[in-house]
């Protein structure tokens, strides 16, 4: 009998178990996350506003002791909940929560008037400014700048700082959680254009990070200043579990005090605060692997020491902004952590049941343990924080993540691509290969084919570098690979009938023999090692036929010099005078500063400088550099300035996703950023760009451009145009072929899908930030 209980039993657990089992495989999405969280904060919100409607000046402080505990205008939590239902009301557009706010937020008003605490910016930023901000109510407006004006009564500026506390036992106490004050006074100078505000900030934060901070870059409570000195007398902390170590809420004020400062300033002095803050924190052993930090990372009680949901959620809000703001491979790892944060407070561990806690939305907040006041219970600037912090990732989420738009790349580059490389591997080029053009010189029609191949591999090749391996990508890869290997035998073979032209019967093939060169550099392991000793020999020779073509005195000298330094790599012999014109030329007589060169002596507004000079200049300096040739001491020089013309790229594309229209071969489409993809492949961007919004700005200008009808013919071969078909906007030298120099776009394609190109989280570029009001600061020439 016992045993067939037993059975019974086993076989009911194993059922139940074999039922839970694909939910259990299944996580949760961020976006179900996220709208659950959302979800239960407007119900909890709502329970919490209508208990309090009728209760004049009365505003939620926690949940404690099964009792609704409440505070007035002059508490400094007091702006929250009116908060809170501003960020609620701009989520679901719910005239009730406007409604709600609006009554809370007048209930907060008389604060204006407060001169005995610095917690202002907490209390009227967080409900007027919200307000302010979906309203423009001028009212707001107006109660934000008097209580402006009267934090500023707590100003020093011989100490610098803002005095947070009036204790007797300090001086002139400034705490870590004053840094969050500051985005008031930001938001003054930009609404009224009077620097003395930002500047105070400034002076505050510069203050603060001298002395508040160990050099772990973990930060001290408070700090008192001798008022006679100005030295700091003492650093202690007053909520902390001893002077000497890490209270939770206070390393998550700094963190976001600093990325907040950055925003608003773009002093890269914060930026790097920021980064160091968070690094102390997302390294710190004792941090649980659920992101919920204890309430002081010091604390001997841990593992059981009480957890901190509140700084959690102020953490998990800061490392979204951090990732939108810092362009370092970091970006990733602040977005990783807040995620895993906000999927923590958002399981029934931390996020309240509907209907209880009074209507407080995330449990565990821990106040001040020391003096044994909130332990354990839900906070307002814990909900407020959370609820922030669901928003921004929403607001974030919602565009296409690195690794989804490095599949929209490699889907549009082998559309473009397949055409060509199958048709040469098959030895069909010639005969499949249309010919459109302005042109009736029939020599155009026999080297537009070369012009496709070298252009293409020139774009292809360093996604080919790669190699093939078992992931998708990598089988597609081999594919490829062997495209272009196969191709290139039918191509230089003299007796195939798709045998490509570099002969002197015109000067074309000078070109796209260069672009051949370049790609073939740029891919030396996939494609010149995997060509047979045959084809290589071919290739060889083609190229030193080109010599009997004489460049221009232009861009076209540099295509000599890249052909010479394919032939210095690959066989070790080289024309030295072919190789070190184009180098000399621009070097010595063409720049016209700011990282322009004229095209020859003259200059031309084009995209020349995109299109062939910095790639070509900067890669035929690298060969020199590596051979150890005279000359190749420029080449620190040229990519300082192929860095500061990446960055001008960057500016070019539109808000929209576009970019100017502007001089000959314009119908090269997207080949015209051959510079910016060039330099975000060698790691060339200017430190201040973050090369996710390089990432998202070529993205949309490549959606929009292939977007348009008959961009492709029905074989699936490009035809002319900016846009679509716009033969007229081309050039008589332009032809079907010349138009694969697109393909250079797609170069940070050869950088591994965990690269910061592709892994940080999505930033919009400068462009669209500027018109979206963002301050993407001021934008200088390079000496």
């Amino acid at each position: 009998m016992l045993m067939v209980l037993f059975k019974d039993r086993f076989l009911i657990l194993i059922c139940f178990f074999l039922f839970c089992l694909p939910n259990m495989a299944q996580e949760e999405s961020i976006n179900q996350v996220i709208e659950r969280g959302l979800n239960r904060a407007e119900s909890q919100s709502l329970i919490l506003a209508k208990k309090l409607e009728n209760r004049e000046g009365v505003l939620p402080r926690t949940y404690e002791n099964d009792r609704l505990q409440t505070v007035f205008y002059d508490h400094w939590v007091s702006g929250f909940f009116p908060g809170i239902l501003w960020l609620l009301y701009e989520n679901s557009q719910n005239i009730q929560f406007r409604e709600y706010a609006e009554l809370y937020t007048a209930r907060v008003e008389p604060a204006k008037k407060m001169k005995n605490t610095h917690d202002l910016g907490f209390m009227l930023y967080c409900s007027f400014g919200q307000g302010y901000r979906l309203t423009k109510n001028p009212h707001y407006l107006n109660v934000i700048k008097e209580g402006s004006e009267n934090l500023l009564t707590r100003w020093n500026p011989k100490l610098g700082v803002i005095k947070s506390w009036e204790r007797k036992q300090w001086q002139y106490p400034v705490i870590i959680d004053n840094m969050m004050n500051l985005e008031m006074l930001c938001f003054m100078t930009r609404e009224f254009s009077d620097r003395t505000y930002v500047k105070i900030a400034e002076t505050h934060a510069q203050t603060t990070l001298k002395n508040h901070f160990r050099t772990d870059y973990s930060t001290y409570h408070v700090v008192s200043y001798d008022t006679i000195t100005g030295i700091p007398h003492t650093k202690r902390t007053a909520q902390g579990y001893a002077d000497y170590s890490s209270w939770a809420r206070g390393q998550a004020w700094g963190l976001y005090g600093y990325t907040m400062m950055y925003r608003e300033t773009l002093n890269p002095i914060y930026l790097e605060q920021a980064r160091k803050i968070g690094n102390f924190l997302v390294s710190h052993p004792r941090l649980p692997e659920d992101k919920v930090p204890y309430w002081d990372y010091d604390d001997p009680q841990i593992p059981n020491a009480k957890r901190d949901a509140s700084a959690a959620s102020i953490m998990a809000s800061a490392f979204i902004e951090l990732s939108q703001l810092d362009p370092s491979n970091m970006a990733s790892i602040w977005l990783a952590t807040a995620e895993k944060q906000l999927r923590t407070l958002s399981s029934p561990e931390y996020l309240a049941e509907a209907g209880t806690m009074g209507g407080f939305i995330i449990k565990h907040g821990v106040g001040d343990l020391r003096s044994k006041n909130e332990v354990d219970v839900p906070l307002s600037y814990g909900d407020y924080y959370y609820i922030e912090a669901l928003l921004r990732l929403k607001k974030l989420i919602s565009k296409p993540t690195g690794l989804n738009e490095r599949q929209v790349w490699i889907k549009q580059m082998t559309r473009i691509a397949s055409p060509v490389l199958e048709n040469l591997a098959a030895g069909t080029l010639k005969k499949n290969m249309p010919f459109e053009s302005l042109s009736n010189d029939s020599l155009r029609r026999k080297v537009s084919y070369l012009e496709a191949v070298g252009r293409t591999i020139c774009g292809i090749a360093p996604w080919l570098e790669l190699g093939p391996d078992d992931t998708e990508e990598g089988k597609l890869r081999a594919y490829y690979i062997d495209l272009v290997v196969k191709g290139l035998r039918n191509g230089l073979d003299p007796e195939s009938s798709d045998y490509l032209v570099f002969d002197n019967h015109h000067s074309q093939p000078l070109v796209d023999a260069a672009f051949l060169a370049e790609g073939v550099l740029r891919a030396p392991t996939q494609i010149w090692k995997r060509l047979d000793r045959q084809t290589q020999e071919w290739l060889i020779k083609e190229w030193k036929v080109s010599r009997s073509i004489k460049p221009f005195e232009s861009n076209w000298l540099l295509f000599a010099s890249i052909i010479e330094a394919a032939l210095l790599e690959f066989t070790g012999e080289y024309d030295v005078k072919r190789l070190n014109d184009g180098v000399c030329r621009f070097r010595d007589e063409w720049y016209k500063g700011d990282a322009w060169y004229g095209d020859g002596k003259d200059f031309h507004f084009d995209y020349y400088n995109s299109l062939v000079i910095h790639p070509m200049l900067t890669g035929v300096l690298r060969i020199m550099k590596k051979h150890g040739l005279s000359g190749a001491e420029f080449l620190p020089i040229q990519e300082k300035r192929h860095s500061r013309f990446a960055e001008e790229m960057e500016r070019m594309i539109s808000p929209e996703g576009s970019y100017p229209v502007i001089g000959r071969s314009i119908t090269y489409r997207f080949g015209s950023f051959h510079a910016l993809a060039d330099a975000a492949f060698l790691h060339l961007l200017p430190k201040s760009l973050n090369p996710a919004q390089v990432r998202c700005g070529l993205t949309s200008i490549i959606q929009r451009q292939l977007s348009q009808a008959d961009t492709f013919d029905s074989a699936g071969w490009l035809r002319i145009g900016y846009t679509g078909r716009q033969i007229q906007m081309s050039e008589e030298y332009i032809n079907t072929g010349s138009l694969y120099l697109c393909m250079a776009v797609f170069l940070p394609l050869g950088l591994s899908p965990d690269d910061a190109f592709w892994t940080n989280p999505p930033v919009e570029w400068t462009a669209r930030k500027a018109w979206c009001g963002a301050n993407v600061g001021a934008d200088h020439a390079i000496r």
